[in-house]
């Protein structure tokens, strides 16, 4: 079990790439620069606090966000 990740490419795809997912978290009160988004991407790591503002958004956008989704061994 603790091999496991997050597919954070996946999931910043899913919220519209680098840019648009830095633009959505700032907008929402989450000041966040590309360069963040993408250390999180190659680390695939980033913050719960993060995480949890991200599923806030989906849901506001009516977008699908299942953590499942993202998990991968």
């Amino acid at each position: 079990m603790k091999d496991l990740q997050l597919d954070l490419r996946r999931m910043v795809k899913d919220f519209g790439g680098m840019t648009n997912t830095s633009r959505l978290l700032t907008a929402n009160g989450w000041p966040t620069s590309r360069d963040v988004v993408d250390k999180w991407r190659r680390r695939q790591s980033l913050p719960v606090s993060t995480l949890c503002v991200l599923a806030l958004i989906a849901k506001e956008c009516g977008q699908r966000f299942d953590l499942y989704d993202y998990i991968k061994k």
